[in-house]
């Protein structure tokens, strides 16, 4: 295996989580060669999944270990979910640390903060992305005046930044000449819907003529521009233009055609957008050469004449350079039905949705395909489609790759035709109806989701997706109270994947479903949220799951002290590695369990911590909201004694609860993250927290009510300790301007591989 080609590897590494892919370069030497390869590296990102609140500090000292230190690109995304509910707080925190990150670590050289709040988030941390980065994307960012004018006065003096995202942000405090000399040095500039005034726009302009090195730029939503004189336009394309929007712009026809005319006088351009724009009046010639000079045009809800609309079609047609086109809303209704089909299949992506084609332009189109074409992908979401020939569409679809036929009004029976079909084409990777998705990326099994389906199609579909060879199947949303339960039970032994999610089954047939499942020995994942398992015998419900990989049982009214019984039951099964309930979550990676709970009560947390200490193999445990108040204080600390990272975030624990963990802590060489954020500790020892930060990598210390005198003893803690790596000193309500703190916090800082949080 460790014979197999970079790309291969590049695609296995891209699906493990950070922790996994941390220890699977210390396996071997091989292993560790294969891992020091740039291309290897280049597109993987720094998390492989969104981090919760209690991961964030572990994630973040993971990342500054060498081995990834190859790492070029960081998403804000990967590191702030926000279905788990971050406070604010904490996800101002954690933007902090990857600007704090990105402006230090030499490998990094594209930053994406899309949608974050960068009001007052620390001075100076933008300005050293701005001067270090080749790429920063703020589309959608919230930022204050001053940062917002220190940041894009530094982009001129930056010799690395290329590309940058301003786009949906509020510009319009900025200086033009300001805007001007950003044009002027960089790559790419998009600047969509930022609110410029007629001035700026013009500034901007000016900048774009002076750069011959410019090859993108998004004015996009700027209406300003049509008050600029029409021969600036000119100024627009650059020799080098590859990639220009305009949507929304409402320039005038002058204009349009001025700009056009420069696009005619490039080699090919690779994209325009040129969504919600009035062009009726421009030339329909000059209109036609310049679009159909461009690899990807963007024409949503633009409004356009038929005359047009047939000279672009007959000019893509004639030089075959468009390999994408979005019509969305366009109407299409007079064109020629013959001009139209074969300017469709010289394209390679065609969305033609909400285009009031004709039934009988739809089926010459079908017919065009059928007999072969470059088209790739096909959005046609329209409500004509039910009077067109079944077998047709089918023949049609099944030849294409992609397919989007949604609020398409299509029969049940055509539908269902359809995925038959599918199911049998060699071509077709990709099917999207009303309530039906099949997806066969892998040329090795098929994935079908078949939402809400009715008695007729259940019967009709299912045998087929046996005979098939389907393995994976997503039927959620599915009523079979009215079904044989058979006809399912009969049909998934082979499965490897399985979603029932918020079907509806009765009690024996849901005994029935959980019998069969026991016996299909290749199920490797299994979700059954929403399916109510109240008065559900455990064991049978522990029989049925045992031997699955990952299985999803959540919102099925277990209750949590059932949840908790299951969860010890499941720790012994030798084949799963996820189980995720309402409140209770279990993963295991590389021979170690990671258990997560959420609000139990004490008598439930017991169980808990009973499981941790009598089970070596789990080492990591996430506690948040629980109510530990009365978990006896021993338990915990044998329990914390057994494991490498601990979270208990807002638990509720008491001084002598809190005592014997950090006493366990002190003795515990192996511990390596210890959170004890949201819960007061200020009746605390100095001593005693400086004794547990002695071993400890990660110490988390958030809203933890630390005194003055606790502040004190922890940094010099921190200065001291030969392991810790990160803490997390948010919240606390001290004075850290204060002089002997301030003094103490900025030695703390100096030290190398330390990173503090204080705000």
């Amino acid at each position: 295996m460790l014979s197999l080609p970079p790309e291969v590897w590049h695609l296995i590494l891209s699906y493990l989580q950070m922790q996994d892919l941390k220890r699977l370069l210390l396996v071997c030497k091989d292993l560790a060669s294969i891992g020091s390869r740039d291309r290897l590296w280049r597109d993987v990102g720094l998390s492989r999944h969104k981090l919760l609140k209690q991961d964030v500090e572990e994630e973040l000292a993971m990342i500054k270990m060498d081995r990834f230190s190859r790492m070029k690109k960081i998403d804000i995304k990967d590191y702030v979910n926000d279905s788990h509910g971050n406070d604010e707080a904490q996800t101002r925190t954690i933007i902090r640390n990857v600007l704090q990150y990105s402006c230090t670590m030499e490998h990094v050289r594209e930053l994406s903060l899309e949608d974050s709040n960068l009001v007052n988030i620390g001075p100076g941390l933008l300005t050293g992305c701005v001067l270090k980065l080749h790429t920063l994307n703020l589309r959608y960012c919230q930022l204050g005046k001053d940062d917002l004018l220190a940041l894009v006065t530094n982009i001129h003096s930056s010799n690395n930044l290329k590309n940058i995202n301003l786009s949906c942000m509020d510009l319009s405090c900025l200086p033009p000449h300001l805007l001007q000399a950003a044009a002027e040095v960089l790559e790419e500039l998009s600047l969509n819907n930022s609110s410029l005034s007629v001035e700026q726009c013009k500034s901007i302009i000016i900048g774009v003529r002076n750069n011959p090195h410019l090859i993108s730029l998004g004015m996009g939503g700027q209406e300003n521009l049509k008050h600029l004189p029409t021969e600036m336009m000119l100024d627009m394309i650059t020799p080098k233009m590859k990639c220009l929007e305009l949507n929304g712009t409402n320039l005038t026809p002058n204009q349009m055609e001025v700009i056009f005319q420069q696009i005619c006088k490039l080699p090919v351009m690779t994209k325009l957008d040129l969504t919600r724009n009035i062009l009726t009046e421009v030339d329909k010639d000059i209109l036609a050469e310049a679009l159909s000079n461009v690899e990807e045009l963007g024409l949503m809800q633009t409004e356009l004449g038929e005359d047009q609309v047939e000279s672009l079609l007959g000019q893509i047609l004639k030089k075959q350079n468009t390999k994408e086109v979005n019509l969305y809303e366009v109407n299409l209704s007079d064109v020629d039905k013959s001009l139209l089909s074969e300017a469709v299949t010289t394209i390679e992506v065609v969305v033609l949705s909400c285009t009031s084609i004709t039934c009988d332009q739809i089926t010459s189109l079908l017919m065009a395909i059928r007999r072969g074409s470059r088209l790739r992908t096909l959005y046609l979401n329209q409500d004509q489609l039910n009077k067109v020939d079944p077998q047709l569409l089918c023949e049609a679809v099944t030849s294409l790759e992609y397919v989007y036929l949604l609020n398409t009004g299509l029969e049940r029976k055509v539908v269902t035709q359809l995925v038959l079909q599918g199911l049998k084409s060699r071509r077709l990777k990709y099917l999207l109806g009303n309530g039906i998705r099949l997806s066969n990326i892998s040329p090795e099994t098929f994935h079908i989701l078949s939402a809400n389906l009715d008695k007729e199609q259940i019967e009709q579909l299912l045998p087929e997706y046996a005979r098939a060879g389907v393995r994976e199947i997503k039927l959620n949303n599915t009523n079979f109270t009215q079904v044989d339960i058979r006809i399912l039970t009969q049909n998934i032994q082979n499965l490897t994947f399985l979603d029932l999610s918020f079907s509806k089954l009765k009690k024996d047939q849901l005994i029935s479903l959980l019998y069969t499942i026991k016996n299909c020995k290749n199920l490797q994942e299994l979700d059954l949220t929403g399916i109510d398992f109240g008065g559900m015998d455990l064991q049978v419900v522990k029989d049925s799951i045992f031997h699955v990989k990952k299985v999803l049982l959540e919102k099925n009214y277990l209750g949590k002290l059932s949840e908790v019984v299951l969860l010890k039951q499941c720790l012994q099964s030798s084949k799963m590695k996820y189980l995720s309930m309402h409140n209770v979550k279990m993963t295991y990676s590389n021979g170690e369990y990671c258990i997560h709970c959420e609000h139990l009560n004490s008598i439930e947390a017991t169980m808990v911590f009973e499981m941790v200490r009598d089970n070596p193999k789990v080492k990591e445990l996430i506690m948040t909201g629980d109510d530990l108040s009365k978990v006896d204080a021993n338990l915990l600390s044998c329990s914390v004694s057994t494991l490498r990272s601990v979270s208990l975030l807002g638990t509720h624990l008491t001084v002598n609860q809190l005592s014997s963990i950090l006493t366990a802590a002190a003795y515990c060489k192996h511990l390596e993250s210890l959170n004890l954020s949201s819960n007061n500790l200020s009746g605390l020892s100095s001593h005693l927290l400086v004794a547990a930060m002695a071993s400890l990598q990660v110490l988390g210390l958030e809203s933890s009510s630390l005194t003055q005198e606790q502040c004190r003893a922890v940094l010099g803690g921190a200065t001291k300790s030969s392991t810790l790596r990160f803490i997390n000193l948010n919240l606390l309500g001290v004075d850290w301007s204060s002089a002997e703190l301030g003094t103490l916090l900025e030695e703390a800082k100096k030290k190398k591989g330390l990173y503090i949080n204080t705000y």
